[in-house]
């Protein structure tokens, strides 16, 4: 994958949707042959004010111009009336989409919440590969506003993986970040003992043998990718507090880690690692089906 085929961009109008599309601004740097972007009008507030979506095709226009900029071959604007969550996916079931890109929060910011309602919806039902951009909400004199969690989405990632189909799966987004040059790719892998509870000492000298070589086979894989600074580490504990630990430590900025791990439910959407992450986590966090 060298770069992105189509990108789509839900947008709400709101503050933070100025910074949401400069972190859109870096993914098109990158590399995207088509962003689409979407605001979707919620059915209540088109009742309220008809001309509403007038003056949301100009905004999207603009956005639109600053993206050609970027170098994006092809740029789409969208409004149309709805339920938000459920136009996206509908929208993601009818065309071939590489990523959609989402804010953790919307217009209704809300501090204790961990993800805004339509971000909530999309991870839980969207079959396509979701880039949620961390925003953190801010309270300044009595008001509440939003910042991006950090400056840059590829300046440090951590690639979280255990072996399995679903982390490969990552790979080729990981080949498509290389031209952003981050500082460094750290690539986690952490032996989680509820799964290992009946190991023997012997057992676990194997285990961190094999999984050792595993990691160094991944690390010269992203060299040849061409990144520059490739890390690896091997954690023993509860996974989802290792990565949390892991990404702390690191100064990491961006997750990426398959929609469900080795031992994931069928029918479930998100494995319980990947659903965790994506709510403590304050980092941006690529989840990748």
């Amino acid at each position: 994958m060298s770069g992105l085929r189509k990108v789509l961009v839900p947008l709400d109008m709101w503050e933070g949707t100025g910074k949401i599309l400069s972190a859109v601004e870096e993914i098109a740097r990158v590399g995207v042959d088509e962003i689409e972007l979407l605001h979707v009008v919620n059915l209540r507030d088109a009742s309220v004010n008809p001309q509403i979506s007038a003056y949301d095709e100009e905004v999207l226009s603009t956005w639109k111009k600053h993206l050609r900029s970027c170098g994006v071959p092809v740029v789409t604007t969208t409004v149309i009336h709805g339920i938000p969550w459920i136009e996206i996916i509908e929208r993601s079931e009818r065309e071939d989409l590489s990523l959609i890109v989402l804010g953790s929060h919307g217009r209704s910011i809300v501090s204790r919440m961990l993800l805004g309602s339509t971000t909530e919806n999309v991870i839980h039902h969207a079959e396509a590969t979701v880039l949620i951009l961390r925003m953190k909400i801010l309270e300044e004199a009595g008001a509440m506003t939003c910042r991006l969690a950090t400056d840059r989405i590829f300046g440090r990632i951590l690639y979280v993986t255990d072996f399995s189909e679903n982390a490969e799966r990552c790979l080729p987004y990981l080949t498509w970040m290389a031209p952003a040059r981050p500082a460094e790719v750290l690539v986690v892998h952490v032996q989680d003992l509820r799964h290992l509870s009946y190991a023997t000492p012997k057992q676990m000298d194997e285990l961190n043998r094999s999984n050792t070589q595993r990691l160094d086979e991944l690390k010269k894989k992203l060299r040849g990718m061409g990144f520059e600074k490739v890390s690896t580490v091997i954690r023993t504990g509860n996974a989802i507090t290792e990565i949390h630990n892991v990404a702390h430590d690191s100064g990491a900025s961006l997750i990426v880690m398959g929609a469900k791990g080795k031992y994931g439910v069928p029918e479930m959407i998100l494995g319980g690692t990947t659903e965790a992450v994506v709510h403590q986590s304050g980092l941006h966090v690529l989840v990748v089906r």
